[in-house]
Protein backbone atom coordinates (compact mmCIF):
# COMPACT_ATOMS: atom_id res chain seq x y z
CA UNK A 1 0.00 0.00 0.00
CA UNK A 2 1.28 3.44 -0.93
CA UNK A 3 2.23 5.58 2.07
CA UNK A 4 -0.41 8.32 2.27
CA UNK A 5 0.56 11.87 1.46
CA UNK A 6 -1.03 13.84 4.30
CA UNK A 7 -0.28 17.05 2.42
CA UNK A 8 -3.31 16.09 0.31
CA UNK A 9 -5.53 16.55 3.37
CA UNK A 10 -6.60 20.09 4.23
CA UNK A 11 -9.52 19.23 6.52
CA UNK A 12 -10.00 16.46 9.09
CA UNK A 13 -13.61 16.12 10.26
CA UNK A 14 -14.50 13.98 13.28
CA UNK A 15 -17.92 12.59 14.22
CA UNK A 16 -18.28 10.46 17.35
CA UNK A 17 -21.71 8.97 18.00
CA UNK A 18 -22.92 7.10 21.07
CA UNK A 19 -23.08 3.54 22.30
CA UNK A 20 -23.31 0.97 19.51
CA UNK A 21 -21.06 -2.01 18.78
CA UNK A 22 -19.50 -3.03 15.47
CA UNK A 23 -21.57 -6.21 15.10
CA UNK A 24 -24.73 -4.28 15.94
CA UNK A 25 -24.22 -1.66 13.20
CA UNK A 26 -21.87 -3.24 10.64
CA UNK A 27 -21.94 -6.97 11.34
CA UNK A 28 -24.55 -7.32 8.58
CA UNK A 29 -21.91 -6.62 5.91
CA UNK A 30 -20.77 -10.26 6.05
CA UNK A 31 -24.12 -11.85 6.88
CA UNK A 32 -26.34 -13.43 4.21
CA UNK A 33 -28.55 -12.19 2.62
CA UNK A 34 -26.89 -8.77 3.09
CA UNK A 35 -23.29 -9.80 2.36
CA UNK A 36 -21.99 -7.88 -0.63
CA UNK A 37 -18.36 -8.92 -0.75
CA UNK A 38 -17.14 -6.42 1.82
CA UNK A 39 -14.40 -8.37 3.60
CA UNK A 40 -15.22 -7.45 7.18
CA UNK A 41 -14.96 -9.58 10.28
CA UNK A 42 -18.69 -9.40 10.91
CA UNK A 43 -21.48 -11.86 11.58
CA UNK A 44 -21.80 -15.14 9.69
CA UNK A 45 -24.66 -17.49 8.96
CA UNK A 46 -25.71 -19.51 10.93
CA UNK A 47 -26.10 -17.22 13.93
CA UNK A 48 -26.46 -20.13 16.34
CA UNK A 49 -22.78 -20.94 16.75
CA UNK A 50 -20.39 -21.15 19.68
CA UNK A 51 -18.61 -17.88 18.84
CA UNK A 52 -21.86 -15.95 19.32
CA UNK A 53 -23.46 -17.87 22.19
CA UNK A 54 -24.39 -15.83 25.24
CA UNK A 55 -25.82 -17.42 28.34
CA UNK A 56 -27.88 -16.09 31.20
CA UNK A 57 -27.43 -17.00 34.85
CA UNK A 58 -29.44 -20.21 34.38
CA UNK A 59 -27.33 -21.34 31.44
CA UNK A 60 -29.94 -20.63 28.74
CA UNK A 61 -28.25 -19.77 25.43
CA UNK A 62 -29.02 -16.69 23.32
CA UNK A 63 -27.76 -15.74 19.86
CA UNK A 64 -27.69 -12.66 17.59
CA UNK A 65 -30.84 -11.79 15.66
CA UNK A 66 -31.95 -9.20 13.11
CA UNK A 67 -33.82 -6.45 14.91
CA UNK A 68 -35.88 -3.56 13.58
CA UNK A 69 -34.83 -0.06 14.47
CA UNK A 70 -36.99 1.61 17.07
CA UNK A 71 -36.96 2.93 20.58
CA UNK A 72 -35.82 0.26 23.02
CA UNK A 73 -37.47 -0.44 26.35
CA UNK A 74 -34.39 0.68 28.33
CA UNK A 75 -30.80 1.69 28.00
CA UNK A 76 -28.26 -1.13 28.02
CA UNK A 77 -25.58 -1.50 30.74
CA UNK A 78 -22.11 -0.27 29.81
CA UNK A 79 -20.27 0.90 32.92
CA UNK A 80 -16.98 -0.79 33.79
CA UNK A 81 -18.33 -3.58 36.00
CA UNK A 82 -21.02 -4.51 33.47
CA UNK A 83 -18.49 -4.52 30.64
CA UNK A 84 -16.35 -6.97 32.62
CA UNK A 85 -19.39 -9.26 32.82
CA UNK A 86 -20.01 -8.88 29.09
CA UNK A 87 -16.43 -9.72 28.13
CA UNK A 88 -16.64 -12.86 30.30
CA UNK A 89 -13.03 -13.78 30.96
CA UNK A 90 -12.38 -17.54 31.01
CA UNK A 91 -9.51 -18.90 33.04
CA UNK A 92 -9.88 -22.14 31.06
CA UNK A 93 -9.24 -20.57 27.65
CA UNK A 94 -7.23 -17.71 29.18
CA UNK A 95 -9.19 -15.18 27.18
CA UNK A 96 -12.47 -13.29 26.81
CA UNK A 97 -15.43 -15.38 25.62
CA UNK A 98 -17.76 -12.42 24.86
CA UNK A 99 -20.54 -14.53 26.38
CA UNK A 100 -21.88 -12.24 29.12
CA UNK A 101 -23.89 -9.55 27.32
CA UNK A 102 -27.25 -11.15 28.10
CA UNK A 103 -26.27 -11.91 31.68
CA UNK A 104 -25.29 -8.28 32.25
CA UNK A 105 -28.51 -7.06 30.62
CA UNK A 106 -30.77 -9.29 32.73
CA UNK A 107 -28.91 -8.20 35.85
CA UNK A 108 -29.26 -4.53 34.82
CA UNK A 109 -33.00 -4.82 34.24
CA UNK A 110 -34.56 -7.80 35.97
CA UNK A 111 -38.20 -7.09 35.06
CA UNK A 112 -38.40 -8.37 31.47
CA UNK A 113 -36.65 -11.45 30.08
CA UNK A 114 -37.46 -11.46 26.35
CA UNK A 115 -36.61 -14.40 24.12
CA UNK A 116 -34.54 -12.02 22.00
CA UNK A 117 -32.83 -9.60 24.40
CA UNK A 118 -31.82 -6.26 22.87
CA UNK A 119 -28.04 -6.64 23.35
CA UNK A 120 -28.01 -9.49 20.81
CA UNK A 121 -29.85 -7.58 18.08
CA UNK A 122 -28.17 -6.23 14.95
CA UNK A 123 -29.49 -3.90 12.26
CA UNK A 124 -30.07 -4.59 8.56
CA UNK A 125 -29.26 -2.15 5.73
CA UNK A 126 -32.84 -0.95 5.36
CA UNK A 127 -32.74 0.54 8.86
CA UNK A 128 -29.27 2.08 8.53
CA UNK A 129 -29.14 3.18 4.87
CA UNK A 130 -26.61 5.98 5.38
CA UNK A 131 -24.22 3.88 7.47
CA UNK A 132 -24.52 1.10 4.88
CA UNK A 133 -23.96 3.59 2.04
CA UNK A 134 -20.80 4.97 3.66
CA UNK A 135 -19.48 1.44 4.26
CA UNK A 136 -20.06 0.44 0.63
CA UNK A 137 -18.57 3.59 -0.88
CA UNK A 138 -15.68 4.26 1.47
CA UNK A 139 -13.63 2.38 4.10
CA UNK A 140 -14.62 0.25 7.09
CA UNK A 141 -12.26 -0.35 10.02
CA UNK A 142 -13.15 -3.72 11.55
CA UNK A 143 -10.61 -3.69 14.38
CA UNK A 144 -11.42 -0.28 15.88
CA UNK A 145 -11.96 -0.79 19.61
CA UNK A 146 -13.01 1.60 22.31
CA UNK A 147 -9.76 2.40 24.17
CA UNK A 148 -11.19 1.27 27.52
CA UNK A 149 -13.72 -1.40 28.56
CA UNK A 150 -15.83 1.29 30.16
CA UNK A 151 -18.51 3.89 29.50
CA UNK A 152 -18.85 7.19 27.66
CA UNK A 153 -16.79 9.70 29.61
CA UNK A 154 -13.63 7.61 30.10
CA UNK A 155 -13.59 6.75 26.40
CA UNK A 156 -14.38 10.28 25.24
CA UNK A 157 -11.57 11.63 27.42
CA UNK A 158 -9.23 9.13 25.77
CA UNK A 159 -10.45 10.38 22.38
CA UNK A 160 -10.05 14.03 23.32
CA UNK A 161 -6.71 13.87 25.13
CA UNK A 162 -5.15 10.40 25.01
CA UNK A 163 -5.68 9.91 28.75
CA UNK A 164 -8.53 9.46 31.21
CA UNK A 165 -8.64 10.38 34.87
CA UNK A 166 -11.85 8.40 35.47
CA UNK A 167 -13.03 4.86 34.81
CA UNK A 168 -16.75 5.43 35.47
CA UNK A 169 -19.05 8.14 34.15
CA UNK A 170 -19.17 10.99 36.69
CA UNK A 171 -21.34 13.65 35.09
CA UNK A 172 -19.83 17.14 34.98
CA UNK A 173 -16.10 16.55 34.81
CA UNK A 174 -13.60 19.23 33.74
CA UNK A 175 -10.35 17.30 33.08
CA UNK A 176 -7.09 18.61 34.46
CA UNK A 177 -5.14 17.98 31.25
CA UNK A 178 -5.29 19.52 27.80
CA UNK A 179 -7.79 18.39 25.20
CA UNK A 180 -6.74 18.13 21.57
CA UNK A 181 -8.38 21.51 21.01
CA UNK A 182 -5.66 22.95 23.25
CA UNK A 183 -3.02 20.84 21.52
CA UNK A 184 -4.09 22.22 18.14
CA UNK A 185 -4.29 25.79 19.42
CA UNK A 186 -0.70 25.63 20.69
CA UNK A 187 0.35 24.69 17.16
CA UNK A 188 -1.72 27.45 15.52
CA UNK A 189 -4.00 24.91 13.86
CA UNK A 190 -7.50 26.23 13.18
CA UNK A 191 -10.33 24.13 14.61
CA UNK A 192 -14.07 24.50 14.92
CA UNK A 193 -16.93 22.64 16.62
CA UNK A 194 -20.28 22.26 14.84
CA UNK A 195 -22.97 21.08 17.24
CA UNK A 196 -26.57 19.97 16.84
CA UNK A 197 -27.57 20.66 20.46
CA UNK A 198 -25.67 21.51 23.62
CA UNK A 199 -21.99 20.72 23.06
CA UNK A 200 -20.32 17.92 25.01
CA UNK A 201 -17.54 20.43 25.71
CA UNK A 202 -19.95 22.19 28.09
CA UNK A 203 -19.36 19.25 30.47
CA UNK A 204 -15.61 19.70 30.25
CA UNK A 205 -15.17 23.19 31.64
CA UNK A 206 -15.46 24.95 28.25
CA UNK A 207 -17.90 27.62 29.42
CA UNK A 208 -17.86 30.42 28.22
CA UNK A 209 -15.72 29.17 25.29
CA UNK A 210 -18.71 27.38 23.75
CA UNK A 211 -20.41 30.73 23.10
CA UNK A 212 -17.59 31.88 20.83
CA UNK A 213 -17.15 31.81 17.05
CA UNK A 214 -15.34 28.47 17.18
CA UNK A 215 -18.63 26.78 18.16
CA UNK A 216 -21.39 26.94 15.57
CA UNK A 217 -24.69 25.19 14.94
CA UNK A 218 -24.51 22.40 12.41
CA UNK A 219 -26.92 24.19 10.06
CA UNK A 220 -24.08 26.57 9.15
CA UNK A 221 -21.69 23.77 8.18
CA UNK A 222 -22.76 23.42 4.54
CA UNK A 223 -22.58 27.14 3.86
CA UNK A 224 -19.16 27.40 5.52
CA UNK A 225 -17.86 24.48 3.46
CA UNK A 226 -19.25 26.02 0.32
CA UNK A 227 -18.09 29.63 0.55
CA UNK A 228 -15.67 30.25 3.44
CA UNK A 229 -12.19 31.31 2.27
CA UNK A 230 -9.36 28.84 2.68
CA UNK A 231 -7.38 31.16 4.94
CA UNK A 232 -10.09 31.08 7.65
CA UNK A 233 -11.64 27.64 7.13
CA UNK A 234 -10.68 25.21 9.94
CA UNK A 235 -8.22 22.40 9.45
CA UNK A 236 -9.94 20.24 12.08
CA UNK A 237 -13.71 20.06 12.49
CA UNK A 238 -15.57 18.33 15.31
CA UNK A 239 -19.20 17.66 14.39
CA UNK A 240 -21.46 16.80 17.31
CA UNK A 241 -24.94 15.27 17.32
CA UNK A 242 -27.69 16.34 19.68
CA UNK A 243 -27.01 14.20 22.74
CA UNK A 244 -29.85 12.13 24.14
CA UNK A 245 -28.71 12.71 27.72
CA UNK A 246 -28.93 16.51 27.38
CA UNK A 247 -32.05 18.55 28.18
CA UNK A 248 -34.34 18.83 25.15
CA UNK A 249 -37.03 21.42 24.57
CA UNK A 250 -39.07 22.11 21.46
CA UNK A 251 -37.77 20.96 18.08
CA UNK A 252 -34.35 19.81 19.32
CA UNK A 253 -34.56 16.02 19.11
CA UNK A 254 -31.63 13.75 20.01
CA UNK A 255 -29.77 12.05 17.15
CA UNK A 256 -26.67 10.58 18.81
CA UNK A 257 -27.89 6.93 18.60
CA UNK A 258 -27.65 6.46 22.36
CA UNK A 259 -30.04 3.67 23.47
CA UNK A 260 -32.90 3.50 24.09
CA UNK A 261 -33.26 5.98 21.21
CA UNK A 262 -33.63 4.67 17.65
CA UNK A 263 -30.83 5.22 15.12
CA UNK A 264 -33.05 6.75 12.42
CA UNK A 265 -32.34 10.34 13.56
CA UNK A 266 -28.64 9.52 13.68
CA UNK A 267 -28.82 8.32 10.08
CA UNK A 268 -30.37 11.65 9.06
CA UNK A 269 -27.58 13.43 10.97
CA UNK A 270 -24.90 11.48 9.09
CA UNK A 271 -26.56 12.29 5.78
CA UNK A 272 -26.57 15.99 6.68
CA UNK A 273 -22.87 15.84 7.56
CA UNK A 274 -21.92 14.01 4.36
CA UNK A 275 -23.94 16.32 2.14
CA UNK A 276 -22.45 19.39 3.83
CA UNK A 277 -18.86 18.21 3.46
CA UNK A 278 -19.33 17.17 -0.18
CA UNK A 279 -21.21 20.28 -1.34
CA UNK A 280 -17.91 21.87 -2.39
CA UNK A 281 -16.16 19.24 -4.60
CA UNK A 282 -12.85 21.07 -4.60
CA UNK A 283 -12.76 21.20 -0.80
CA UNK A 284 -14.08 17.64 -0.49
CA UNK A 285 -11.16 16.37 -2.59
CA UNK A 286 -8.91 17.24 0.36
CA UNK A 287 -11.18 16.21 3.25
CA UNK A 288 -11.02 13.22 5.59
CA UNK A 289 -14.16 12.39 7.61
CA UNK A 290 -13.88 9.97 10.53
CA UNK A 291 -17.14 8.47 11.83
CA UNK A 292 -16.98 6.31 14.94
CA UNK A 293 -18.67 5.64 18.31
CA UNK A 294 -17.42 6.34 21.82
CA UNK A 295 -18.14 2.81 23.12
CA UNK A 296 -20.33 -0.22 22.46
CA UNK A 297 -23.19 0.72 24.78
CA UNK A 298 -23.86 -2.85 25.94
CA UNK A 299 -24.47 -4.38 22.49
CA UNK A 300 -22.92 -7.73 21.61
CA UNK A 301 -19.74 -8.06 19.60
CA UNK A 302 -18.02 -11.37 18.96
CA UNK A 303 -14.38 -10.15 18.73
CA UNK A 304 -12.47 -10.19 22.04
CA UNK A 305 -10.58 -6.95 22.77
CA UNK A 306 -6.78 -7.07 22.75
CA UNK A 307 -4.96 -7.29 26.08
CA UNK A 308 -3.56 -3.78 25.89
CA UNK A 309 -3.98 -2.21 29.30
CA UNK A 310 -4.13 1.34 30.55
CA UNK A 311 -3.12 3.03 33.81
CA UNK A 312 -4.31 6.58 34.59
CA UNK A 313 -1.84 9.49 34.68
CA UNK A 314 0.26 9.97 37.84
CA UNK A 315 -1.76 11.38 40.70
CA UNK A 316 -4.93 9.57 39.66
CA UNK A 317 -6.36 6.20 40.60
CA UNK A 318 -9.25 4.23 39.15
CA UNK A 319 -12.03 2.82 41.31
CA UNK A 320 -11.28 -0.73 40.19
CA UNK A 321 -7.59 -0.40 39.41
CA UNK A 322 -5.82 -0.16 36.02
CA UNK A 323 -7.42 -1.62 32.92
CA UNK A 324 -5.95 -4.82 31.49
CA UNK A 325 -7.54 -4.66 28.03
CA UNK A 326 -9.09 -2.42 25.42
CA UNK A 327 -12.85 -2.08 25.08
CA UNK A 328 -15.37 -3.68 22.75
CA UNK A 329 -15.22 -3.05 18.97
CA UNK A 330 -17.17 -0.05 17.74
CA UNK A 331 -18.29 0.97 14.23
CA UNK A 332 -15.69 3.05 12.39
CA UNK A 333 -15.84 4.50 8.89
CA UNK A 334 -13.22 6.52 7.03
CA UNK A 335 -15.02 8.66 4.45
CA UNK A 336 -12.71 10.41 2.03
CA UNK A 337 -11.67 10.59 -1.62
CA UNK A 338 -8.38 9.07 -0.41
CA UNK A 339 -9.89 5.64 0.34
CA UNK A 340 -11.13 3.03 -2.12
CA UNK A 341 -14.80 2.14 -2.26
CA UNK A 342 -15.79 -0.90 -0.19
CA UNK A 343 -12.32 -1.18 1.33
CA UNK A 344 -11.67 -2.68 4.75
CA UNK A 345 -8.78 -1.96 7.08
CA UNK A 346 -8.05 -4.86 9.43
CA UNK A 347 -5.32 -3.26 11.54
CA UNK A 348 -5.80 -2.42 15.22
CA UNK A 349 -7.14 1.08 15.89
CA UNK A 350 -8.82 2.98 18.69
CA UNK A 351 -9.78 6.59 19.45
CA UNK A 352 -6.15 7.54 20.02
CA UNK A 353 -5.57 6.64 16.36
CA UNK A 354 -7.17 10.01 15.60
CA UNK A 355 -4.64 11.73 17.85
CA UNK A 356 -1.83 9.91 16.05
CA UNK A 357 -3.19 11.27 12.77
CA UNK A 358 -3.28 14.81 14.17
CA UNK A 359 0.33 14.47 15.29
CA UNK A 360 1.43 13.14 11.89
CA UNK A 361 -0.28 16.04 10.20
CA UNK A 362 0.45 18.94 12.53
CA UNK A 363 3.36 18.08 14.87
CA UNK A 364 6.36 19.58 13.08
CA UNK A 365 8.80 18.36 15.77
CA UNK A 366 8.01 14.69 15.15
CA UNK A 367 7.59 13.89 18.84
CA UNK A 368 4.11 12.41 18.49
CA UNK A 369 0.92 13.52 20.18
CA UNK A 370 1.84 12.63 23.77
CA UNK A 371 3.74 10.04 25.79
CA UNK A 372 0.52 8.09 26.47
CA UNK A 373 -0.49 8.01 22.80
CA UNK A 374 3.04 7.05 21.81
CA UNK A 375 2.89 4.14 24.27
CA UNK A 376 -0.32 2.89 22.70
CA UNK A 377 1.24 3.18 19.25
CA UNK A 378 4.22 1.12 20.47
CA UNK A 379 1.79 -1.58 21.63
CA UNK A 380 0.37 -1.96 18.11
CA UNK A 381 -2.45 0.61 17.91
CA UNK A 382 -2.06 2.31 14.55
CA UNK A 383 -2.95 5.68 13.06
CA UNK A 384 -5.98 6.52 10.94
CA UNK A 385 -3.51 7.42 8.19
CA UNK A 386 -2.93 3.69 7.64
CA UNK A 387 -6.47 3.37 6.27
CA UNK A 388 -5.77 5.75 3.38
CA UNK A 389 -4.96 3.60 0.35
CA UNK A 390 -5.02 6.09 -2.55
CA UNK A 391 -2.18 8.39 -3.55
CA UNK A 392 -4.53 10.75 -5.41
CA UNK A 393 -8.11 11.74 -4.53
CA UNK A 394 -11.02 10.04 -6.25
CA UNK A 395 -13.08 12.28 -8.49
CA UNK A 396 -16.45 10.62 -7.83
CA UNK A 397 -18.80 11.79 -5.07
CA UNK A 398 -21.44 9.07 -4.57
CA UNK A 399 -24.96 10.30 -3.84
CA UNK A 400 -26.41 9.08 -0.53
CA UNK A 401 -29.82 7.42 -0.31
CA UNK A 402 -32.68 9.04 1.61
CA UNK A 403 -32.43 8.83 5.38
CA UNK A 404 -35.08 6.78 7.18
CA UNK A 405 -38.40 8.46 7.77
CA UNK A 406 -38.77 10.28 11.07
CA UNK A 407 -38.66 7.90 14.04
CA UNK A 408 -41.01 8.09 16.97
CA UNK A 409 -39.07 9.29 19.99
CA UNK A 410 -40.42 9.60 23.48
CA UNK A 411 -38.40 10.87 26.39
CA UNK A 412 -39.07 12.76 29.58
CA UNK A 413 -37.07 14.90 31.96
CA UNK A 414 -35.31 12.27 34.09
CA UNK A 415 -35.51 14.45 37.21
CA UNK A 416 -34.34 12.69 40.35
CA UNK A 417 -33.65 9.48 38.40
CA UNK A 418 -31.06 11.13 36.15
CA UNK A 419 -28.04 9.04 35.20
CA UNK A 420 -24.58 10.52 35.89
CA UNK A 421 -24.33 11.63 32.26
CA UNK A 422 -27.81 13.18 32.28
CA UNK A 423 -26.97 14.92 35.54
CA UNK A 424 -23.75 16.20 34.00
CA UNK A 425 -25.58 17.72 31.05
CA UNK A 426 -28.18 19.26 33.38
CA UNK A 427 -25.46 20.75 35.60
CA UNK A 428 -23.68 22.15 32.55
CA UNK A 429 -26.92 23.63 31.20
CA UNK A 430 -27.73 25.22 34.55
CA UNK A 431 -24.20 26.65 34.78
CA UNK A 432 -24.65 28.16 31.33
CA UNK A 433 -27.96 29.72 32.32
CA UNK A 434 -26.76 31.11 35.67
CA UNK A 435 -23.34 32.39 34.62
CA UNK A 436 -23.93 33.40 30.99
CA UNK A 437 -27.61 34.26 30.80
CA UNK A 438 -27.46 36.58 27.81
CA UNK A 439 -25.21 34.32 25.76
CA UNK A 440 -27.34 31.27 26.60
CA UNK A 441 -30.57 33.05 25.67
CA UNK A 442 -29.03 34.11 22.37
CA UNK A 443 -27.35 30.85 21.32
CA UNK A 444 -29.21 28.18 23.30
CA UNK A 445 -32.76 29.49 23.82
CA UNK A 446 -33.99 25.96 24.47
CA UNK A 447 -31.59 25.73 27.45
CA UNK A 448 -32.93 29.01 28.82
CA UNK A 449 -36.45 27.64 28.49
CA UNK A 450 -35.47 24.38 30.18
CA UNK A 451 -33.64 26.15 33.04
CA UNK A 452 -36.62 28.42 33.72
CA UNK A 453 -38.90 25.37 33.86
CA UNK A 454 -36.70 23.94 36.62
CA UNK A 455 -37.34 26.90 38.92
Amino acid sequence: MTKPNLDLIDTIAIVMLENRSFDHMLGHLSFNPFADGTKVNGLLDPLMQDAYENIDASGQPFYPFIMKDGQLATDLPHERDFVATQLAWSSVSDGFTMAGFVRAYFHFQSIARPAQPDPMGFLAPEDIPITHFLARNYAVCDQWHAPLPASTQPNRLMALSGDSEIDYTKGLFPPTGDLYLDWLKKRNVRWRVYHSGISFFALLGRIPEIFGEDYRYIDSLANDVKIEPKDTFPSVIIIEPSYGDAPHIGSDLPNDNHPPLPVGPGEAFLRQVYEALTCNPERWAHTLLIVTYDEHGGFFDHVPPPLIGYTPPPGNSFVSGPFTSMGVRVPALIVSPLVSAQSVYHGLLDHTSILQLLAEKFDTKGTGYSASVNQRRAKGIGSVSLVLDLSQPRSDIPDPPPAPSASTISFADPGASASPMQQGFQDAAMNMFKNNQNETADKYPEITHWAMMQA
